[in-house]
């Protein structure tokens, strides 16, 4: 079928299921074996080009199994890509073929489908374990979770020896296509694939649309407006609200009338739909629900000119979510990060208190001090660990994505305007992609562990350690009259930060000696960091060198985006072991250091679809 019967078949099934879009305004392009939305006139910031009915979209909920799906109570995208595999099995059965017929037959060329020596191009990269690890965890999830149910119900999902509709490589190329084009809907449909939506190609910066939905409905059935749900919980929250009080005014007979509440509990029944009809409780109001029915919109962030192409964003996203989930990257990505694991940290920090006990103790033996220097260190790790959510308070305790939840202050402390970070002013570059395929699955850095030996901390894309580790690095290298005082009273930890923040003027020598150790941690970790990036003669080969062998090889090619997340991270490890060997420098001098104290540390913005 050629692609402009897909794409026939496909505006058909958007005009049969409602989905209303202005053909006068909008145009749907072939572009390289998939599509593109392009504008046939100047249009507005903030007009609303798309509208989707809910109830068209593909979740678990809608699909034909979503019986089974509930039962089997599956995480993840699992479910969501085994209803796509269903609807596909069904071919023109499904009310879903008009759309799914137009999606891409190949997927994207994703990290994880590439030869094992061109995996080796990630080496050292934040790449190098996703690359990996995605198609290991589709692999579990397919044999642990898919297989099972297929083959509970063999009747529902006909498998064939020669076409297997749900073979493990379909399985993996809805798992992609789900990771790429899936939008949060709501609470009750949760991630679904929406129509319509997946056309709009992604663009880095100055993307043009964005996705607008009512995520707070019913959770049982989806309603936005108030349904019998509703009405139901209302009901009973009513009747534990008076059962609450009679409990608190007679709760000295609460034994003997326990038999009796029981008794009434088993005899009160909710009141059914005719009952509820009877005292004029309409949900079936047609015209109102025709008036008011809950979709899902593309609205535009900005004016468009005729005849240009209409970008959405996928979200702010580093390059190797970027390369894992979409396959392509793009340079100066402000969302872009490197991390420095933990226990590149706790060595470090080991180090310098080894040096510093040294000096104390000059006599010690070797093994005496590396037990000095872990008795000095473990407490005060202890001690962060301990009030991190009190020191760092973040907007949640999980990352998507990298390091999202950076606060304004600065990288020297957690509070805001303290010892600086970094002014520097590196825009991310525009970049366009056509979206012509699958996606990823697992996406980069979500398969870090938060938790235990391997627990990444964050570098920024400014060359700029996260507020944590500069907290960390400080409880590390304070006075042990300081530390006594934290350890007593964590409010005196606080008060530390903010006067760190606020401290403009003057700089005392033992804050001064503090903030030398902790920038000294600070390069060293950049720097050993730096080293994984060296090159097979064991060399840091210059960015620029890196530019311009890049500028042999195809736009687009695989080599060329591992060249491109290569070079951004290069770019970030550069910053920082410059930025940090310069704020040692300065604190050999209080005025130096005191006149660098106001830069502030920026925030990257929170993701959006």
């Amino acid at each position: 079928m050629s692609a402009q019967q897909k794409l026939d078949r496909l505006t058909k099934w958007f005009d049969d299921n409602n989905i209303k879009w202005d053909k006068d305004a909008l145009s749907i392009k072939e572009l390289d074996g998939s599509f593109g939305i392009f504008a046939l006139k100047d249009m507005k910031k903030s007009d609303t080009i798309v509208k989707i009915p809910k109830e068209v979209v593909l979740s678990t909920k809608t699909c034909g199994i979503a019986n089974i799906l509930d039962e089997a109570n599956l995480e993840g995208g699992c479910p969501l890509a085994l209803a796509v595999l269903y609807e596909i099995a069904q071919k023109e059965d499904s009310p879903w073929y008009g759309y799914l017929q137009a999606l891409p037959d190949q997927g994207e060329d994703l990290p994880m489908f590439w030869k094992e020596e061109e995996k080796e191009w990630f080496r050292g990269t934040e790449m190098e374990s996703p690359v990996y690890n995605d198609f290991n965890d589709l692999e579990d999830d397919y044999h642990e979770l898919i297989e099972p149910l297929l083959e509970e119900y063999p009747y529902i999902f006909k498998r064939k020896e020669k076409e297997d509709p749900y073979s493990f490589d379909k399985f993996v190329k809805a798992s992609t296509l789900i990771s790429s084009r899936a939008f949060e809907v709501d609470a009750f449909h949760e991630t679904a694939l929406v129509p319509f939506a997946d056309l709009f190609n992604h663009r880095g910066q100055g993307e043009h649309v964005h996705f607008e939905t009512e995520f707070q409905v019913c959770e049982a059935c989806g309603v936005l407006e108030f349904c019998e749900h509703q009405y139901f919980n209302y009901l009973e929250e009513k009747e534990d609200e008076k059962e609450g009080g009679e409990e608190g005014e007679w709760e000295d007979e609460e034994d003997v009338e326990e038999g009796d509440e029981a008794e009434e509990e088993l005899d009160t029944e909710l009141p059914d739909l005719e009952e509820l009809e009877q005292k004029n409780v309409d949900f079936w109001d047609k015209e109102e629900e025709d008036e008011e029915k809950d979709c899902c919109d593309m609205v535009l962030d900005r004016d468009v000119q005729k005849g240009k192409e209409i970008f959405n964003t996928y979200g702010d996203h580093p390059n190797v979510a970027l390369l894992s989930k979409y396959g392509f990257c793009y340079d100066n990505n402000k969302n872009d990060y490197v991390t420095i694991g933990e226990n590149s940290i706790v060595d470090c920090c080991l180090a310098i208190t080894l040096e510093i006990l040294k000096a104390k103790h000059p006599k010690a033996s070797k093994e005496e001090l590396e037990m000095m220097a872990v008795e000095e260190t473990r407490p005060r790790w202890e001690l962060f660990l301990r009030h991190e959510h009190i020191l760092c308070p973040t907007e949640g305790d999980d990352l998507e994505e990298g390091p999202d939840d950076f606060e304004d202050g600065c990288e020297d402390g957690c509070e805001e305007d303290c010892c600086g970070g970094g002014d520097h002013d590196h825009e991310g570059e525009g970049h366009e992609h056509v979206h012509d395929g699958d996606g990823g699955c697992c996406g980069g850095e979500e398969d870090e562990e938060e938790e235990g030996p391997s627990r990444p901390y964050f570098i920024n894309s400014e060359g700029l350690f996260e507020d944590k580790v500069m907290c960390l690095l400080h409880i590390m290298f304070v006075s042990e009259a300081k530390l006594k005082k934290f350890t007593e009273n964590i409010d005196n930890a606080l008060e530390y930060f903010e006067e760190l923040a606020n401290s403009q003027g003057q700089v005392t020598k033992s804050l001064l000696d503090v903030k030398r150790k902790v920038y000294q941690a600070c390069h060293a970790l950049a720097d050993f960091r730096r080293m994984e990036y060296f090159d097979d003669d064991g060399e840091w080969k210059s960015i620029e060198k890196d530019i311009e062998e890049r500028k042999e090889i195809p736009e687009g090619s695989r080599k060329y985006y591992a060249m491109t997340l290569r070079i951004s991270e290069k770019k970030i490890i550069d910053k920082a072991v410059k930025y940090y060997d310069e704020m040692v420098k300065g604190c050999s001098a209080p005025s130096a250091a005191s006149s660098s104290n106001n830069k502030k540390q920026k925030r990257p913005n929170r993701s959006r679809k």
